[in-house]
């Protein structure tokens, strides 16, 4: 009886051995899986984060770059806008004073030596008409120059400017005097001057 159940056992014992090994190999499986899963995990990680930090400091790079830029740009605009400011200043400055003379001898001069002055209204559409071509010709040369992107004309020149100028030719023209320059020269830089004025205000103030 003993002689047949020691097979039996040892058919069983030998079963159990081959089943352990085989829950010993796959939990082997299953913790070195875990681990190379875990260390694969990790290192795409780090890989990542050194592609995110290797980024982020190429990008702080040129943030400080464009900064460093636009320090450098802003410097340079500022001590050009003086010098540009200047030299508009001396441009008007001088084709005010051109246009000034011109008025003064081109209109009143012109009108009041070498025309009757019984027809008003011809005199009122002489007059304007050879002032319109001064402002045309003072706006197209001043034009060809900016100051902050605009023209130099939208800083002074517009409709109300004319017709200051061109109200003063109508009186010096009807003043009942003879045509004296000095004196109408005189009169015209105070009226001129106040345009100057205006256009320096107009150039610190419109942007």
């Amino acid at each position: 009886m003993e002689q047949q159940v020691l097979p039996h056992v040892v058919e069983v014992a030998k079963g159990i051995g081959e089943l352990g090994m085989l829950v010993i190999a796959a939990a082997s499986f299953v913790i070195i899986s875990l681990v190379m899963m875990i260390f694969i995990f990790r290192w795409f990680m780090r890989m990542i984060n050194n592609i995110f930090n290797a980024h982020q400091k190429t990008l702080d790079n040129i943030m400080l770059s464009q900064t460093t830029q636009e320090n450098k740009l802003d410097a340079l605009k500022e001590s050009m806008t003086g010098e540009v400011y200047n030299q508009v200043r001396v441009l008007m400055r001088y084709a005010l004073e051109f246009n000034q003379h011109a008025v003064c001898t081109t209109v009143i001069g012109n009108v009041k030596e070498k025309n009757g002055l019984d027809n008003r209204k011809s005199i009122e559409k002489k007059t304007r008409a050879l002032l319109t071509n001064l402002y045309k010709t003072l706006k197209t040369d001043i034009d060809t120059f900016r100051y902050n992107g605009r023209r130099l004309s939208e800083y002074c020149l517009d409709e109300e400017w004319l017709e200051r100028v061109y109200n003063y030719c109508l009186t010096a023209i009807y003043d009942g005097n003879e045509y004296h320059r000095e004196r109408y020269l005189r009169e015209l830089g105070i009226l001129f001057e106040g345009i100057r004025l205006e256009f320096f205000e107009n150039l610190k103030n419109i942007n």
